[in-house]
């Protein structure tokens, strides 16, 4: 056996398939309120040059767990069988992976556009998709010791980059905002389509789900499921996108005012 393999193994580690609210849920909930604390207590005062760079860590950091996510869902352990068989279904560019390609984006792009549209996404989309994660994480959870470390940590951050940016007033709480990260979320969503409908011509796995939208798969997401039933596609579509905007907008509302209201008394002292 060698190094690769050694790792590639240890990191295969199984444990008993966690619940929610068990320990190591706990574990990552109680990190991210510390996280959170340090950030309001400590790093509320950084410049642009700074918030780039934690964004382009949390994003490499993220895309590195990602690559040993996807390692670990298609390489094969028992060497009598076919070493490597790639798992389409976790093919990353599901709604909860886009927040890291954002922030690689953003922390690197010199355009203003482009960085306040990331840090509007980030601070919105990507405040939804980790609380969802994070507050019930139902379906995200397996037997693998390294998989169940990988996801806490990729949802988590989620929540930290986005109460990063708020602390340092880089995303403003008007529709403008939300106009901004509806851009790219917009975007984001075409990209899922396109590679829906191309994979399943082309014949991949019968055509992937990305954002679980694929106009050839009934979708998976509760509530979205009945929706996909009842009503045509394009129609699905306009509810799925006018859906997760209003609720990523409240979501930020709700989380940005209570970080405004305690940061401007400290503010002016």
């Amino acid at each position: 056996m060698n190094y690769i393999e050694w790792v590639l193994i240890f990191l295969d580690a199984n444990m008993t398939t966690p619940t929610i609210y068990s320990w190591i849920h706990w574990l990552f909930l109680i990190l991210t309120v510390i996280s959170l604390l340090t950030i309001f207590y400590r790093y509320r005062n950084l410049d642009e040059h700074q918030i780039n760079k934690i964004l382009l860590l949390y994003a490499l950091v993220c895309l590195c767990l990602e690559i040993y996510k996807q390692i670990n869902f298609s390489f094969n352990y028992d060497t009598s069988l076919t070493w490597w068989s790639y798992q389409w279904y976790a093919f990353p560019f599901q709604f909860c992976s886009t927040p890291m390609v954002i922030a690689l984006f953003t922390s690197l792009s010199k355009n203003r556009i482009v960085k306040k549209s990331g840090y509007a996404f980030l601070a919105t989309f990507g405040l939804t998709a980790g609380l969802a994660v994070m507050l019930y994480p139902a379906t995200v959870f397996v037997d693998t010791i390294g998989i169940n470390v990988q996801t806490m940590i990729h949802h988590s951050s989620m929540i930290i980059i986005d109460f990063l940016l708020i602390a340092n007033q880089r995303v403003r709480n008007d529709l403008v905002t939300m106009k901004l990260a509806l851009h790219v979320f917009v975007v984001l969503v075409a990209v899922a389509i396109a590679i829906d409908v191309s994979t399943y011509y082309i014949g991949i796995n019968h055509g992937l789900e990305m954002f679980f939208i694929s106009p050839y798969h009934d979708s998976s997401l509760p509530v979205f499921n009945i929706i996909y039933q009842q009503v045509p596609y394009i129609v699905f579509l306009i509810i799925y996108i006018t859906s997760f905007s209003l609720g990523s907008y409240l979501l930020y509302r709700i989380f940005h005012l209570p970080i405004k209201r305690a940061i401007s008394p400290l503010s002016h002292n």
